[in-house]
């Protein structure tokens, strides 16, 4: 009896190992493919088959922001499709919180009733075309200023107030960097998202980094060196759109159940 016992408990623990490997594997190991899904995929991304134990609780997510987004959001759409989760694209190039052709605060309620996703995940890095705001005084709320920082988290804090008040859940991801001077501060506003209350966010910028979170133009990606920003040096190419998509969706999945969508290669 004692033996059997022994095997038991042998068995157990081998069960365990081999789960725990199977876990870490897909988690830290596992490497999506080449293929890139470009930046015309459907509005709507239908979910595919779930996998046990993956984005527990979410079955719709909204993708908003601006052109970092719409460039990256078919990735995304396509790395979330194999966890089960359908994907609605929203981006807008060229938008921001405080001015611009769209109002993000009044879309983001529109997305959560006509939609109702679970999730709404953002990237907006800082687009503040022209005319500019004003403050209470009528004085110009300049680029940069710590007005136009209060202004920006202000409208913030409204657009994740839509998402909460459906009951869906928040989720704010870090820009590339950017050192082009009417975008540098889209770290700065990043850092603002983390602080608020209840929201989500990722740091999945960071694989489009170089040393000391420099700007890089091209990357060794699945074997080859392949450019990954245009010359603008802040948008990105099929490729730096596919790695920033796939490392957005494996953060995010990683965050949400034990198995993930894959790593980019």
């Amino acid at each position: 009896m004692r033996a059997v016992r022994r095997v038991v408990v042998f068995i157990l623990l081998l069960s365990v190992v081999a789960a725990a490997g199977v876990v870490s594997w897909d988690r830290w190991w596992r490497r999506a493919g080449p293929q890139n899904p470009g930046m015309t995929c459907p509005a709507v991304v239908p979910a595919g088959n779930r996998p046990p134990l993956a984005a527990l609780g979410v079955d719709r997510v909204a993708l908003i922001g601006d052109s970092i987004m719409e460039q990256a959001s078919c990735s995304i759409a396509d790395s979330l499709r194999d966890v089960g989760i359908q994907t609605s694209r929203h981006a807008v190039g060229g938008t921001g919180m405080l001015t611009g052709l769209v109002d993000w605060v009044e879309r983001t309620r529109q997305i959560m009733q006509t939609e109702k996703p679970d999730v709404v995940v953002a990237i907006f890095v800082g687009n503040y075309f022209p005319p500019p705001l004003r403050d209470a005084n009528g004085a110009v709320i300049e680029l940069g200023s710590d007005a136009f920082f209060r202004a920006w988290q202000e409208r913030a804090r409204l657009l994740s107030a839509e998402v909460h008040a459906a009951n869906a859940r928040m989720y704010w991801v870090s820009p590339p960097p950017i050192t082009e001077l009417s975008l540098a501060h889209a770290g700065r506003l990043f850092a603002g998202y983390r602080t608020l209350d209840g929201d989500h966010a990722l740091s999945s910028g960071r694989v489009l980094t170089g040393p000391h979170d420099s700007v890089v133009m091209t990357k060794q990606t699945c074997g080859r060196r392949r450019a990954i920003r245009t010359s603008d040096r802040i948008h990105l190419t099929d490729d730096g759109a596919r790695i920033y998509g796939q490392q957005i969706a494996h953060d995010f999945t990683a965050d949400l159940g034990v198995f993930t969508t894959p790593k980019p290669c």
